[in-house]
């Protein structure tokens, strides 16, 4: 029936459930829009729409396949008011080398893998005012799975915002690398997000050895309560994070720290709050360079305060992590306190008691056994 139409048209589905066991693939600006309670689903292993250029699906509920939508190298793709839910086995909606393309308003449900996947330097993507959620926490996943509700391999200008991210096997947001196409994603924001429950990172930015992810911004989210960090910071340079809420209120989840700077160069961490920590507030860490870290809000660390090693439970941490001390770091203006009595750690404290160039100053550190540390300040030339 798509097939008989021409380019431009714009077909309205009658009410019903629509069985696909192949590819339908659109012409360039077909619009398919929903009458009402229109479900489209595969047979579990199949691929239910290509997209052409400006195509737009509105009201629509996929389920039951490998991937819902596949938009490959194509522009102007919309999706809106969609749900995709029920066995979607590899990723909802694979954007591949495409650009201008946005998903807006749309529900994400149930889905093994990805819930939408971008690479192959796919550009202008807007990923806004969405629900993922998977049915259990951490996805039902008992160990941590390579996948995540937003995974951006490989782009630029991707903005994603305003969505609702729980409960992944793997990240709630990732900006990563293409290890096939040898490229990064840059110049993208995570802003005003809420990610919680995921199976490993809240958000993360990640370039690999080679910092092929850089220039990424994560500003205004909230990040509560996932596996690991929070936000994360690995391998990749002059990002920034800024006016984050984070919070480790849960036992048995956090990892070095409720935000993580791990072998970074040039990085912003400013006007954060941190709520409360299972270990350390931010980590900085493994060879990290000429960071800024300021006017963050940093209260009660070390809430799994079984831990015995100083590296672990501290406001803010400077750490080799086994590869190198960080240096040239600026840690100024950040207010440290804790609500919950004196706190057995330090509010800054240093692994390395030399010299390493940072800038520590005008930090205000109340209720830690040990404000200021000896090493920390050692790491100032003092």
């Amino acid at each position: 029936m798509i097939d008989s139409y021409p380019k431009g048209s714009v077909i309205k589905l009658p009410k019903g459930i629509y069985k696909l066991s192949d590819i339908v693939t659109l012409k360039d600006g077909m619009s398919l829009i929903a009458d009402s309670d229109v479900v489209i689903k595969g047979t579990g292993k199949n691929t239910l729409f290509a997209a052409g250029n400006d195509n737009t699906f509105n009201g629509i509920e996929f389920q039951n396949c490998s991937v819902a939508l596949r938009v490959l190298y194509v522009k102007g793709v919309n999706i809106t008011n969609c749900r995709f839910t029920n066995n979607i086995n590899y990723a909802a909606i694979d954007i591949y080398g495409a650009g201008y393309c946005t998903v807006t308003n749309s529900y994400f449900y149930n889905i093994n893998k990805y819930g939408i996947k971008i690479d192959n330097n796919s550009s202008n993507i807007t990923i806004g005012k969405n629900y993922f959620d998977n049915p259990k926490v951490f996805g039902g996943y008992k160990n941590p799975q390579i996948g995540g509700h937003i995974y951006c391999l490989s782009g630029y200008k991707i903005n994603v915002t305003n969505n609702i991210l729980k409960n992944s096997g793997g990240q709630g947001i990732i900006f990563a690398y293409s290890s096939t196409t040898g490229n990064g994603t840059t110049n993208c924001i995570a802003r005003n997000n809420i990610c919680s429950g995921n199976g490993q990172e809240g958000i993360t930015i990640y370039g690999g050895i080679k910092k092929l992810s850089s220039g990424n911004s994560i500003i205004d989210n909230t990040s509560k309560n996932n596996r690991y960090n929070q936000i994360e910071v690995w391998q990749s340079d002059n990002n920034t994070v800024s006016g984050n809420t984070v919070e480790e209120s849960k036992a048995g989840i956090g990892n070095l720290g409720a935000i993580c700077l791990f072998t970074t160069t040039g990085t912003t961490v400013t006007g954060n709050t941190i709520v409360s920590a299972q270990n350390n507030g931010i980590d900085i860490t493994a060879g990290s360079l000429y960071n800024t870290i300021t006017d963050n809000n940093i209260a009660d660390t070390n809430l799994n305060n079984n831990i015995t090693n100083s590296e672990k439970g501290n406001a803010i941490l400077l750490d080799s992590a086994g590869i190198s001390q960080p240096q040239y770091t600026t840690i100024r203006n950040n207010k440290i306190s804790s609500s919950i009595g004196v706190i057995n750690k330090s509010g800054i404290y240093s692994t390395s008691n030399s010299n390493k160039h940072n800038k520590i100053d005008n930090n205000t550190i109340t209720d830690y056994k040990s404000g200021f540390h000896s090493y920390a300040k050692m790491t100032c030339g003092i």
